[in-house]
């Protein structure tokens, strides 16, 4: 493990080794990193199910790049493997679960790390299309991290 990280790959260095992320500036790079592994947290420390930024989410894709570290720091972390449900939210069946989860999500960040989880994001999770958390779900994420 690097550094006192939970996981034992480098994600800033495997995304500047990446086609689509070795652009981004390396402090975002490290804060997406960081904020990765705080995601990670919640799962371990919450179990599911949980929604990722989009920022988190490349982090997550990254990390399961590395298949061999990746199944070992998912065993060693939660005793399995976490899933991916890739393009969930697609169907408009599933938006408002989706919503949901992402309110539960943001409600768990805010109460763990006391930031906003929404803060965390400099684009929606899904650019703000059809199956953006804003539009699927009445739920109100500010409202669910007030109440965490």
């Amino acid at each position: 493990m690097l550094n006192n990280s939970l996981i034992s790959i480098d994600l800033v260095e495997a995304a500047r080794r990446s086609e689509t992320l070795k652009a981004q500036p390396v402090e975002d790079l490290r804060r997406n990193a960081r904020d990765y592994e705080r995601f990670l947290n919640l799962v371990k420390r919450h179990g599911g199910p949980v929604a990722p930024t989009r920022a988190i989410d490349e982090m997550w894709h990254l990390h399961m790049l590395h298949p061999v570290a990746y199944f070992n720091d998912c065993t060693r972390l939660f005793g399995r493997i976490l899933d991916h449900d890739g393009g969930f939210g697609t169907d408009p069946a599933e938006r408002p679960i989706l919503g949901r989860v992402f309110a539960r999500t943001a409600a768990l960040w805010k109460k763990e790390f006391g930031v906003p989880y929404v803060a965390v994001v400099e684009k929606c999770w899904h650019d703000c299309k059809s199956r953006c958390w804003h539009a699927c779900s009445s739920i109100d994420v500010a409202t669910a991290q007030d109440s965490a």
